[in-house]
């Protein structure tokens, strides 16, 4: 039986991690919950409306920033209570580095949310940009050694786009033809929006997915597109193709930018109400958030082999971006899903002349889960279109152009809010987890896969920082 103690039960866990086990696992059980003590009230109706029954123990809310002595002993008594052998950390990203570390001294196997860690400041001290390097190269090798003792199985992230059956079918098509043609990919550019609107105030006190801890978007949903781009190319580098240093450049769009774009007055305009629940002025807002994280990164990376370019690829990741948001208190709302937030996402990928592929996945509305008609239509929730193009003059067997829908690849696992083909992405990711504890093999997600997204994570904090103090921006990564 494995048995699962999970550190962290808001928004994002009771939209995936708690539903799933709500359903009997097989020889798996979710055993206990931890949380902050301000969360008491939020998570105890969400158990009660749901009737699931999840033993739930809290800690003072000042106690999640370190694992004190005192903390240690009494996550290590319930440990001992339950027998825990495995946990799932889906806490604020400022403490996944303390709560994985001392899960590997404890010998238990992980399943973390993304990022593999943050840092308060991240996006305005250099120091802390090259922190993430460090610590995930530490928990890394902790990791490593502690599974050649036998002692751990597992240590996975929380990356569901690597079980996404589009971007599975797009890696399988990009191997197909490097296998035939040798040649890598060659471009790649990526966007995401999220459509998160947020008011002023919000920007100063919200912490969830938060500005005010110093870092922004690229820490939040912005990591998967840093993971999918070292994912896709995994599959070329092989051989005389393989990647070894790349230059990343970054700018970013902060809170001070954006109040230039959607001024105090602009918003009066727009909110009649405006007043009523703004808590600032523009003078105690710009001076609130002279530090405060990035709302939108635009990233450009030179993919190498030595001096030689093999990639050129960009990422662009907005917060600020089409929204169904207009109201101005959030009070009440799920800030996950649940106020206005709209994805739009698309990856172009190049193989040279041989290949081209396109994922388009454009929601033109908020998630609403009694609707269920035009959900695969273009801005429809469930959108999501692979369109590949081959050089068919070159190899006599290829379609020059073929369109592939999600509904030909996934079957809704999910139901109620927890629905959606990234949703049953994360699902699978769980499955794959337990999988890999329960037959001692790699997880498709291994921490150890992740060493190039991490990297490039902290270049791209690195570039934003220098190019803020007026220094050269251009900042090279070598991987390992």
């Amino acid at each position: 039986m494995i048995k699962i103690m999970i550190i962290g039960v808001g928004y994002h866990a009771r939209r995936i991690y708690l539903p799933y086990f709500m359903r009997e696992i097989e020889e798996t059980e979710l055993s206990c919950g931890v949380d902050i003590h301000s969360q008491k009230d939020i998570i105890g109706a969400y158990l009660k409306k749901n009737n699931f029954k999840l033993e739930m123990y809290y800690i003072s809310d000042l106690d999640q920033y370190k694992i004190s002595k005192k903390l240690d002993k009494f996550l290590t008594n319930l440990i001992e209570k339950y027998k825990i052998d495995s946990v799932i950390i889906s806490t604020e990203p400022l403490v996944h580095y303390k709560y994985a570390k001392w899960a590997l001294r404890h010998n238990l196997n992980i399943l973390m949310d993304k990022p593999v860690t943050a840092e308060k400041d991240l996006s305005t001290d250099i120091q802390k940009a090259l922190k993430l390097k460090t610590d995930y190269c530490e928990l890394k090798n902790i990791y490593l050694d502690k599974k050649k003792q036998g002692f751990i199985r597992a240590f996975s992230l929380m990356s569901q786009r690597r079980f996404h059956p589009a971007y599975i079918l797009a890696k399988n098509k990009i191997k197909e033809v490097f296998d035939l043609t040798n040649c890598p990919i060659t471009s790649i550019q990526i966007s995401h929006s999220d459509g998160q609107w947020r008011m002023p105030s919000e920007i100063i006190e919200q912490n969830y997915h938060p500005y005010n801890q110093g870092y922004g978007k690229c820490s939040h949903s912005g990591y998967h597109s840093l993971d999918m781009i070292n994912w896709f190319m995994d599959a070329t580098l092989k051989k005389d193709k393989k990647i070894d240093n790349a230059d990343v450049f970054s700018n970013f769009l902060r809170p001070k930018d954006f109040l230039a774009q959607i001024n105090f007055d602009d918003y009066r305009k727009l909110f009649d109400n405006f007043d009523n629940f703004n808590k600032c002025s523009e003078e105690d807002f710009l001076r609130a958030v002279e530090n405060f994280g990035e709302i939108d990164a635009f990233n450009s990376f030179v993919f190498k082999k030595n001096d030689r370019i093999m990639c050129l690829g960009s990422v662009n990741l907005i917060h600020n971006g089409f929204s169904q948001r207009n109201w101005v208190s959030a009070i009440g709302r799920d800030l996950y899903k649940g106020n206005g937030r709209v994805r739009q996402e698309f990856y172009f990928i190049e193989q040279g002349p041989f290949q081209s592929i396109s994922l388009l996945s454009y929601q033109s509305e908020e998630i609403n889960p009694d609707k269920n008609d035009g959900l695969y239509d273009f801005g429809g929730e469930y959108h999501f279109d692979i369109h590949i193009f081959r050089n068919s003059k070159m190899f006599k067997g290829w379609k020059s152009h073929e369109k592939i829908s999600i509904k030909d690849l996934w079957e809704n696992n999910m139901q109620g809010y927890s629905r959606g083909h990234q949703e049953d992405s994360r699902i699978n990711c769980i499955e794959d987890f337990i999988s890999s504890i329960k037959n001692n093999r790699e997880s498709l997600s291994d921490i150890v896969s992740h060493e190039r997204g991490t990297f490039l994570l902290s270049s791209i904090y690195q570039s934003a920082i220098k190019l803020r103090q007026g220094e050269n921006s251009l900042v090279n990564i070598k991987f390992g």
